[in-house]
């Protein structure tokens, strides 16, 4: 299974997380799955929140919605579900908005902008991973 390295993009200052992913193309469809750990503290630079880079581009013009989970501080404080979108008016290069449930708002989904990574003497905090698949460019 080829793998690729997914990078968080909207990030402000320093990214302070390593990323991982496999991926299978095949019949014009890619199917993924990419994992992010916060290492270091980690902002966006704007409330749109983090986005991801995908291992090729997906077909432009059809909004693409995939599954993500977020484990809280060292995969201790819980998982909440949520979503990773490609809007259609993206290019499909990369993850547009990385999405999880709240406790505000009824848990409306809300996006995803900060990272603990080692902040209050934490190793390893929080670990998204998206799933799904798309039809490629």
């Amino acid at each position: 299974m080829p793998q690729w390295t997914p990078k968080l993009t909207n990030v402000k200052g320093t990214d302070g997380t390593t990323g991982s992913g496999e991926y299978v193309e095949a019949n014009g469809q890619v199917t993924f799955t990419a994992q992010i750990v916060a290492k270091k503290e980690t902002t966006a630079t704007d409330t749109t929140g983090f986005g991801l880079t995908l291992p090729k581009p997906a077909k432009p013009g059809v909004r693409y919605v995939f599954t993500l989970s977020l484990d809280g501080r060292q995969a201790d404080r819980g998982i909440w579900g949520g979503q990773a979108q490609i809007y259609a008016g993206s290019p499909g290069t990369h993850l547009d908005r990385l999405r999880v449930t709240g406790t505000d708002n009824g848990a409306a989904l809300q996006n995803i902008t900060y990272l603990y990574g080692d902040v209050e003497g934490a190793k390893e905090a929080e670990i998204i991973t998206v799933t799904g698949s798309y039809p490629t460019a």
